[in-house]
């Protein structure tokens, strides 16, 4: 992510609404129903999709962003909300539109990053389309992902005091892509090479992701069905938002709670960039919220301790609360929603 992707349209002095409900008024404007994700069954399966539109300039910035690295976490960033809602990935469609300025090599070294995640995930269906561009290079992906039909059945209805448990650590990848700007702005004006050495913790959590599949496998096995699932990529207060409102819930999170990585400290002080702005609303986290049934915490703190408890869900009218260490109750704001 290298500009703020919730800000859509609007012109000098134009008062307008954040993305989610400028989507739900152009919805109502027309009398018509958002819809979900469609989900599609046979007797022995549940399929879904997932769909991910990717624009340089916005989403990426080639000056330090490899083609290898791209291809990679583009192909993850499709795969990541089949995971969410507890579905395997199994197919993926990949069009690259490009302009004159990318030869075959740009395509190779792209696709490399590709067929990395799609061995990795074990993807048996795969799909290229490369056409033609004026504006540099966009990458649109869809992806699609099954579960049993009898463990689809099985998910339960997502309620108050349902937890909230996070997948890893926050706010890495945005103080990377802080990093990454910061030298690239260096470059440009004082055509110095950037000093990278002391950041790579940061720049590999922004730069090259990784979803741990297992998890998934661990929670199958434990009998763990999440009741809804998040892929964080635009900062957990969003990803709250998320399941509250898909689920007419409201969310309570302990803000001593959320992980923080402890290579985090020395780049924020640096930086002058709080961690814990960084991980409510910084982006491509490319970690997992769960909602998750309170009569499985025992089974998550005995098989899952990759999940880290961090809240839970509460009555609707309550909305969606940080829970401060001194117990003060905070309004959860993110970007792209007005309330």
């Amino acid at each position: 992510m290298t500009k703020n992707k919730n800000t859509i349209g609007g012109s000098a002095g134009e008062s307008q609404p954040g993305k989610v409900s400028m989507i739900m008024e152009l919805f109502e404007s027309a009398n018509l129903e958002p819809g979900k994700e469609p989900v599609f069954e046979n007797k022995d399966y549940v399929y879904s999709s997932s769909h991910k539109m990717l624009l340089e300039g916005i989403d990426f910035d080639l000056v330090y962003t490899p083609l290898k690295h791209l291809g990679y976490k583009a192909t993850l960033a499709v795969l990541g909300p089949l995971y969410a809602t507890s579905f395997i990935p199994c197919a993926i469609s990949v069009k690259v539109a490009l302009s004159s300025r990318f030869g075959y090599s740009h395509i190779k070294e792209l696709w490399s990053g590709v067929t990395a995640a799609v061995k990795e995930h074990d993807l048996q269906n795969i799909r290229l389309d490369l056409v033609p561009s004026i504006t540099g290079l966009t990458l649109s992906l869809s992806s699609q992902g099954k579960q049993k039909r009898e463990i689809f059945v099985q998910k339960p209805v997502c309620k108050p005091a349902d937890l909230l448990c996070l997948s890893g650590g926050l706010g890495a990848a945005y103080m990377g892509l802080q990093i990454l700007e910061r030298e690239k702005l260096v470059f440009e004006k004082e055509r110095s090479q950037p000093k990278l050495d002391n950041y790579k913790f940061v720049l590999q959590s922004y730069l090259n992701p990784f979803i741990d599949s297992s998890l998934f496998r661990v929670m199958k096995e434990c009998g763990v069905i999440p009741s809804a699932g998040e892929f964080v990529v635009n900062g957990l207060a969003d990803s709250v938002k998320s399941i509250c409102f898909a689920n007419s819930v409201g969310a309570k999170i302990f803000m001593n709670r959320i992980p923080i990585a402890s290579e985090l400290s020395a780049v924020s002080e640096e930086i002058k960039i709080d961690p814990f702005t960084a991980a409510l609303n910084g982006g491509d986290d490319f970690r997992f919220l769960f909602a998750i049934p309170l009569d499985k915490l025992d089974t998550i703190k005995r098989e899952l301790p990759q999940l880290d408890i961090i809240g839970h869900l509460c009555d609707p009218e309550a909305g969606a609360l940080l829970i401060t260490p001194d117990g003060k109750d905070l309004e959860l704001k993110a970007q792209a929603w007005d309330k």
